[in-house]
């Protein structure tokens, strides 16, 4: 593939995930009332709580599978496992560990194969818990990506 290529996969994978983060902040500011035990809460109330997790999953596998990967191509280095992709965006400082990256993963294949939502209520506290870090993450990677030369 080549270099103009590689920039406007990383380009669409940036709009992408700026769509997918403005969905995200939607679903944040509904269920803010919301305790992170979600006991009691049903109706529209877990139906907020199911659209946050799912789009706080959607935002771990637009970063990690399309847009560090594009990044990764961009600038020139291997293909690699979703390991060498973490511990890539650690070496740019874009997480300070790169476990960190692999746990949120490793949430959002929990979100995405947790079809009875057994496994909800510690979820939502996770992606609660965690979503200002993920914003971090995201916010340095677009920094970096804008100082990359044309």
């Amino acid at each position: 593939m080549n270099l103009d290529r590689s920039r406007t996969l990383l380009n669409q994978g940036l709009d992408e995930l700026a769509s997918a983060r403005n969905h995200l902040n939607f679903s944040f500011q509904r269920v803010g009332p919301l305790p992170n035990h979600l006991d009691g809460i049903e109706g529209e109330q877990l139906e907020s709580a199911e659209a946050f997790t799912s789009r706080f999953a959607r935002v771990v596998d637009l970063l990690v599978n399309k847009v560090l990967r594009s990044l990764d191509r961009v600038e020139l280095r291997p293909e690699g496992t979703l390991l060498d992709v973490v511990h890539g965006a650690e070496k740019r400082g874009f997480v300070k560990r790169a476990g960190l990256l692999r746990e949120m993963k490793e949430i959002r294949n929990a979100i995405a194969h947790d079809y009875a939502g057994s496994q909800l209520p510690e979820i939502f506290a996770y992606c609660r818990e965690h979503k200002l870090i993920l914003d971090g993450i995201c916010e340095r990677l677009e920094g970096y990506v804008a100082k990359l030369p044309d």
